[in-house]
């Protein structure tokens, strides 16, 4: 817009998202330069389908299919990343660094596995990789962490971080579909890829885990130290099971801070002082159906944090999808672009220099149980399962036998333990299974909220 500051962008990846990028560019520029007072300019788009950006309205002069072009144009000042995958686009940012431009990213996988070479590269360079979009699509949930609780210190985060898995178990709660029927739904409704183990094997919500405990816990964590379980492994009948006994089952991605040494007497909380010990991980687990996430149905994302002073809040919306997350990329365009054109800090958030936490062994986690074993129906066995159990120090909460509808000799039998230490339960399970009473393996979903 005349008189006033230009910042020119350069898109590369024009698919999904990235066309959403490129369509809200263009169509709401004079509101974008209303409310930031800077003019926001897609200078360029690259796509190897030159078709994509062109149908998103970029204009044919400005569309080119090698990346390359975009990060050397001098009219370029921030470069857009939203190709997706590691490799080509780890190349993509760090080609953007070198040559002096800000990036804007909406890509997990890289971030949280190559997120230490881009943020070193971002700090030698004193450039700004900003990444709102990469968790939670269209929530402000970085944005919340990064300078809404900047005064607090998080003691723990639950989160459902993944649309996908979160359709398939509220169909499997609601209409009572067996997972791969579940799936296939899904699939047909554009909830999943062709290829959903990304999503369903709890990777996709690990690469967003690793990033919510970089901001929440000032800590840069190797994405190889997060335990990860996926969704694949629940049955019909533990939904059933699980509404009968009151829970609603969901993928969740939790962190817990566990006081280090220095917390005792700490003024300010002591939660995430230095030594404390995160525990992070993906896995189904079981909420109580009053539990604020147990409602968050179909495709939606939401996230409870827990701090010392804000104490609750929840951060709730749409995950993904064409513009919800094009209005979080754009949201960090502006905020780039303002600092371009007017100098200051930015939105700039680096990894720290030093890690404040460490992560625990997952060994160590403590959570109550959710147990169900398929075992032969002879007098005895419930008083076997309770000795092995208690051998290993985990008590029962609650025992249930199902009438099983079976003839072959076995019965299904629930149980459900008070807080028990997760090596523990595992040893227990293992101890079980050498008996030889099970007709199949058992099956864990631990109880949290």
């Amino acid at each position: 817009m005349p008189g006033m500051r230009r910042c020119g962008v350069g898109l590369v990846g024009a698919g999904t998202v990235g066309g959403g990028v490129a369509e809200t560019l263009l169509t709401r520029g004079d509101l974008l330069a209303r409310r930031s007072g800077v003019d926001v300019d897609l200078a360029m788009a690259a796509d190897q389908d030159v078709a994509r950006a062109l149908a998103a309205g970029v204009p044919a002069g400005r569309v080119v299919d090698d990346y390359r072009k975009v990060v050397v144009n001098p009219g370029v000042d921030i470069v857009v990343e939203l190709m997706g995958g590691v490799g080509t686009a780890h190349e993509v940012v760090m080609a953007a660094l070198d040559a002096g431009k800000h990036v804007v990213t909406a890509n997990k996988a890289l971030l949280a596995e190559r997120g230490a070479d881009i943020f070193r590269k971002a700090r030698e360079k004193k450039l700004v990789v900003a990444f709102e979009a990469a968790v939670a699509g269209g929530i402000p949930l970085l944005l919340a962490l990064r300078e809404g609780l900047i005064a607090n210190r998080v003691r723990s985060l639950l989160g459902i971080v993944n649309g996908t898995s979160n359709y398939i178990l509220t169909a499997m709660t609601e209409k009572s579909l067996p997972f791969a029927t579940a799936l296939q739904e899904a699939q047909r409704l554009g909830f999943a890829e062709a290829d959903p183990s990304a999503d369903i094997d709890g990777k996709d919500s690990g690469h967003k885990l690793s990033l919510l405990s970089a901001l929440a816990f000032d800590t840069w964590i190797d994405f190889s130290q997060l335990h990860i379980e996926g969704i694949r492994g629940i049955q019909d009948a533990d939904i059933r099971i699980a509404s009968y006994l009151g829970y609603v089952p969901k993928l969740l991605g939790v962190i817990r801070a566990e006081p280090g040494p220095g917390a005792a007497g700490d003024d300010d909380g002591g939660e995430a002082a230095d030594g404390a010990r995160l525990f992070l991980s993906v896995h189904p687990a079981l909420l109580r159906a009053t539990h604020p996430l147990a409602g968050v149905s179909g495709s939606l994302n939401a996230v409870e944090t827990e701090s010392d002073l804000a104490l609750e809040s929840m951060f709730y919306g749409r995950g993904a999808g064409r513009f919800p997350t094009a209005s979080a990329v754009v949201a960090d365009i502006v905020a780039v672009a303002k600092s371009v054109a007017f100098g200051g800090p930015g939105p700039a958030w680096l990894p720290p220099e030093r890690n404040a936490c460490r992560v625990a062994p997952f060994d160590d986690y403590r959570a109550r149980h959710y147990l169900r074993f398929i075992v032969r129906d002879v007098p005895g066995v419930l008083g076997t399962l309770a000795t092995a159990l208690g051998a290993k120090d985990v008590s029962i909460a609650a025992m249930h036998q199902f009438e099983a509808e079976r003839s072959d000799g076995y019965a299904s039998v629930c149980l459900v333990t008070h807080n028990a230490r997760e090596g523990n339960v595992a040893q227990a399970l293992r101890d079980i299974s050498a008996l030889e009473l099970l007709h199949e393996p058992p099956v864990l979903i631990r109880i949290e909220g």
